[in-house]
């Protein structure tokens, strides 16, 4: 298991604008990887469902009290199609961040509740020169 998963810190974005987010509203955590954001966000009273691919990284995340769901978002079964599975989840905030797969954001903004957050932090075109995405 690698240290990264469990030690890193949420990023400055999220910490930024997740005060934004309605108090004690349900958040998705998108392609949460090892849950630093979900962690966070639990630990500000929200209750978060964790989403990613990689079981042992919703393994950490779960092992903090935060609900997991694992999900490949980019399968043939994917939110793409009209049955996405968190349809009938309206989330108080919804957080993206190191992730790729844009063609998400319409699903991702319908599942907003009124007055709901999008924290969505990614890659531009050219942050190869920067690190990631190398």
């Amino acid at each position: 298991m690698s240290s990264h998963l469990t030690l890193a810190q949420p990023s400055r974005w999220v910490t930024r604008f997740a005060r934004l987010i309605p108090a004690s509203g349900l958040v998705l955590d998108l392609a949460c990887g090892g849950g630093r954001h979900a962690r966070y966000l639990a630990g500000l009273g929200h209750p978060v469902l964790a989403v990613d691919r990689d079981e042992q990284a919703l393994s950490i995340t779960a092992a903090h009290g935060v609900e997991i769901q694992h999900m490949d978002l980019e399968a043939d079964d994917s939110p793409l199609k009209p049955d996405w599975p968190l349809q009938s989840h309206r989330f108080a905030g919804i957080v993206v961040t190191n992730y790729l797969h844009r063609p998400l954001m319409g699903a991702l903004l319908d599942s907003l509740a009124p007055g709901g957050v999008l924290i969505y932090e990614t890659f531009a075109e050219g942050n190869g020169l920067f690190g990631k995405p190398s």
